[in-house]
């Protein structure tokens, strides 16, 4: 007897197993944003998830883990149960970018899961409107000029915006002289007032402003700024994008990450969340799991190489 129990307690568990990702969601889940409250990540997640809820037919509760670029709400997603019941929302940059920042985070990149692609965050290039500089080309040709001169500001080291100008430089053959502050808040001000020749900003902050946008840091227009050329139109091959999407641990069942992957997909085309990225200048772009795995792999091969030659890799992890 105490054999055949044995035999059969994997088989029934294997059963279970089964059973419980049939019946997935028969709970409410929990959904990360490793960023603070207010944002334009939270909103995003907020807006979505509303969608999702009313999609699996169970309550969403969002949930802000902030700090350390990042990696403390991803780490909390990484030790959860493997159930499906806690998922992460966020930029790709914890991911592909922090490890090599950081040389050590508190979880294994490829134990996190990409379960769709929801929007991607633009972030821009912008002068103020009184500037001589009238295109990415002028900005271009006077960086030619003027080598290492032009100054401009983003929003700290091995940020997107830092990431992305910096690839530009090296793709175009210029220099800039870059300056960090702690967020496009203070960036802003300073080329309002003249006192930096351009920003790299997020296009939410820009909108609105007093400020000329040059072109946008992604490989496609944005349908609320149709004139304004994407950086690839300029012969960069590699545009550094925040791709921001749905993750969860590794170890949860493929039937729940298959209708969460279902469910995404079709909150993203949701009239909801499409008013809300459009208020905030956001790039609905869904892509599916394997989709979004393959793209954030080659983001992480383009990333590494060129957190390396700007002398700021980390290794240790």
């Amino acid at each position: 007897m105490q054999i055949r129990k044995l035999l059969f307690a994997p088989l029934l568990a294997a059963a279970c197993g089964a059973a419980a990702a049939q019946d997935y969601p028969s709970r409410s889940i929990e959904v990360i944003v490793p960023y603070s409250a207010g944002g334009s990540v939270d909103v995003m997640a907020r807006a979505f998830t509303r969608e999702l809820a009313d999609i699996l037919s169970t309550q969403i509760v969002v949930n802000n883990r902030d700090g350390a670029g990042g990696t403390i709400g991803v780490a909390a997603v990484a030790s959860a149960r493997p159930d499906g019941y806690t998922a992460l929302f966020s930029p790709s940059s914890p991911l592909t970018q922090a490890p090599f920042l950081m040389g050590r985070v508190p979880y294994r990149p490829e134990s996190i899961v990409p379960i769709c692609q929801i929007f991607e965050n633009p972030f821009v290039i912008a002068v103020r409107k009184e500037s001589p500089i009238g295109s990415l080309k002028d900005l271009l040709d006077e960086a030619r000029r003027r080598p290492g001169q032009l100054s401009y500001g983003h929003a700290g080291p091995g940020s997107v915006p830092h990431l992305a100008t910096a690839n530009l430089a090296k793709s175009t053959g210029v220099s800039f002289n870059e300056i960090a502050f702690r967020g496009d808040a203070q960036v802003i001000p300073q080329v309002l007032g003249g006192h930096l020749d351009f920003g790299a900003l997020g296009v939410s902050s820009v909108v609105g402003k007093d400020l000329r946008i040059l072109a946008v840091y992604g490989d496609k227009r944005l349908p609320g700024l149709p004139d304004v050329p994407a950086i690839t139109e300029f012969g960069v091959k590699h545009a550094v994008i925040a791709r921001n999407g749905l993750y969860v641990n590794e170890g949860v069942p493929q039937a729940a990450r298959d209708k969460l992957q279902q469910a995404c997909h079709a909150a993203t085309e949701k009239p909801g969340f499409q008013t809300a990225a459009r208020q905030l200048y956001q790039q609905v772009n869904y892509l599916d799991g394997a989709t979004f795995a393959a793209k954030l792999a080659g983001d992480n091969e383009t990333n590494r190489a060129l957190i390396q030659s700007l002398g700021l890799l980390k290794t240790g992890n």
